[in-house]
């Protein structure tokens, strides 16, 4: 039985109990993932799984505007004192698979980055379709997880991704444009072409 860590209780411990600010590892896989965004710019970003906020100050310098949730209250303090400055972020506390409500949706990119791993199979399998619902017709979906198989999540990170490319590819629209696969991280980009 996989024991999910209660995310509140270790962001009060540690309020970067992974060091996204800091770590390397996270500077270079948030470099390559700005980097592998198929736009310049996007009207309006959503990081359904915002953490401490770094990610979601990155992609404010490439969207007009940025969602950033989380189901972790302290996650959304964090992000939102980490964004205070930045009158692009708006964060907010959302359960995955949940949805922003409906005045703010139609996101033409969501960013799924090292959280769906922890989600049960039925939370994520909704999880995609909700993401999908919340998408505009000419979006991109980025997904990006560690490699590996954490101890405390559900599946690795290679099949976490490899289930959400063949999720979103299910549908019809939705075809994949970038792909990297690192010793340490995997990135997908898909895109829903307009119709």
């Amino acid at each position: 039985m996989v024991n999910v860590p209660d995310f509140d209780t270790l962001y009060r411990a540690d309020p970067d109990p992974w060091q996204v600010a800091s770590s390397f590892y996270e500077q270079r896989k948030r470099a390559v993932l700005l980097a592998s965004l198929t736009r310049a710019t996007y009207a309006s970003a959503w990081d359904p799984g915002c953490g401490t906020g770094e990610l979601a100050a990155q992609l404010a310098t490439r969207a007009e505007a940025v969602l950033a949730t989380d189901t972790s209250a302290e996650a959304v303090r964090l992000t939102a004192a980490r964004s205070a400055e930045l009158p692009r972020v708006a964060a907010g506390r959302i359960r995955q698979p949940g949805l922003p409500d409906p005045g703010n949706r139609d996101f033409d990119l969501i960013v799924v980055a090292e959280f769906a791993y922890y989600l049960t199979a039925s939370d994520r399998t909704e999880m995609w379709r909700t993401i999908s619902t919340a998408a505009s017709e000419d979006a991109e979906i980025v997904v990006i997880h560690w490699r590996h198989d954490p101890h405390d999540a559900h599946l690795s990170g290679l099949d976490v991704n490899a289930e959400a490319v063949r999720a979103l590819t299910s549908e019809p629209g939705w075809r994949p444009v970038v792909r990297h696969d690192d010793q340490d991280f995997v990135l997908d980009v898909l895109r829903r072409d307009a119709s």
